[in-house]
């Protein structure tokens, strides 16, 4: 088997390697992590995009795939267990990872109880708790569920287990592309993408008239007729949000607006430490072409910095065209962002903006999947109440929400 996880503790190695460019996959492939392979037949998600299966002019080779997977995993681990806490809090301490189990013979249940039963004795061991969210994934040789609990914690059990545990054991922090639903990416190209205003009714009733062409954000050479732009996401939260707003640590008004606080603060550096694919870039590492169009739209949004101190994007667009609430009684919330006629930005750096969100939202441990949705329609607070959200969704949205309930209910049943 490839070298113990134990190397994780040395990721401060794997970072020069990565900053330098290199990126070798015996020396970035630790055991117990799930590869890029692996996870696909998981969950499907923009993750083989984000890591090179469709660069120009050529996808990147597999093995590369993997190397650049396997270093950006070391590295979430790194910033999960110190840098997240040293720049945003303690509140921060708690991550979101991917735990499988492929013991033999037993059936999801059980497999998610051997699981817990491990991570429970090194919390209690560590001085902390853990929190177990849905089923990821359920068949006759693995289960994944999803966990929120402290880096430390997952350490502290493969540090002290025996390999003829650990064989059966992976732990994978989310990375970004993890929690984008495959599809996401396009969807939201999608909507940024040439109007014919003579074919489309929308030009007239939402008052974009004639033809504009412009060139939207960095990934550039689409055009847009209309002068609105309008984003919907439906997000399914972490289980640590559950437990802060079960148990009355946080409302879910709090938990919205620590979201948009991690976007919108320290001009943007909280979201740009947070990205491996920054750092890569701004390190002349190895990088991909999604990875460079994140880099890319960090510092776009970042230099908007005025003398100041004030962000058109991070101060004016987001807290004012980006809605967010809570759909039903799901852990979900609707994200939607409506911006028509901005004066303070051009389109291409509004376009950056909302990519920005977008971006800043995966990153967050609050997030645990996320995906586009047709029309979310945001009602006002009911007598002062929290903001609400139709459940209405178009089918990818209902599908995944459908998919992870099924998944739960699949779980519970032998093999």
């Amino acid at each position: 088997m490839s070298p113990s996880i134990p190397a994780f503790l040395f990721a401060a190695v794997v970072l020069v390697a990565a900053a330098a460019g290199v990126v070798s996959a015996q020396e970035t492939d630790p055991n117990n992590i799930i590869t890029l392979t692996e996870w696909n037949t998981i969950l499907m998600t923009e993750s083989s995009a984000d890591y090179g299966a469709y660069d120009k002019p050529a996808p990147l080779p597999t093995t590369l795939q993997e190397s650049i997977w396997s270093v950006a995993t070391l590295w979430q681990w790194q910033y999960n267990q110190i840098d997240r806490t040293s720049t945003l809090g303690e509140g921060y301490n708690f991550a979101p990872y991917a735990v499988c189990s492929s013991v033999p013979g037993l059936s999801g249940a059980e497999r998610f109880e051997a699981i817990a039963e491990l991570l429970r004795a090194a919390a209690i061991a560590e001085g902390t708790v853990l929190f177990a969210g849905d089923s990821l994934y359920n068949d006759a040789d693995r289960t994944c569920r999803a966990i929120s609990a402290e880096t430390a914690t997952f350490k502290a059990v493969i540090d002290s287990q025996p390999e003829d545990v650990l064989q059966y054991l992976q732990v994978q922090p989310l990375l970004s592309s993890m929690k984008q639903i495959e599809g996401t990416f396009q969807g939201i190209m999608d909507a940024m993408a040439a109007v014919d205003c003579a074919e489309d009714d929308r030009c007239e009733e939402e008052g974009g008239g004639g033809t504009a062409t412009v060139t939207v954000g960095t990934f550039g050479g689409r055009g847009r007729a209309l002068q609105s732009t309008e984003i919907s996401l439906v997000v399914i939260l972490t289980p640590i949000v559950l437990h802060f707003t079960r148990t009355g640590e946080l409302t879910y008004q709090e938990v919205i607006n620590e979201m948009m606080g991690f976007a919108t603060g320290r001009g943007g550096l909280n979201v740009a430490e947070a990205s491996y694919y920054d750092f890569q870039a701004q390190n002349q590492g190895v990088t991909t072409d999604r990875m460079e169009f994140y880099s890319n739209v960090i510092q776009n949004v970042t230099s908007l910095t005025a003398a100041d101190g004030s962000n058109a994007c991070l101060d004016v667009v987001l807290p004012n065209d980006v809605k967010i609430a809570r759909m039903g009684t799901n852990e979900t919330v609707a994200v939607r962002v409506e911006t028509i006629d901005r004066n303070d930005l051009t389109q291409p750096q509004l376009d950056d903006c909302i990519w920005y969100l977008v971006y800043s939202l995966s990153l967050h441990p609050y997030v645990q999947v996320m995906d586009v949705e047709a029309d979310v329609i945001i009602f006002p607070p009911p007598d002062g109440g929290e903001t609400s959200a139709s459940p209405s969704a178009v089918s990818s949205a209902f599908g995944l929400l459908l998919a992870l309930a099924m998944s739960s209910f699949l779980s519970s049943l032998p093999f």
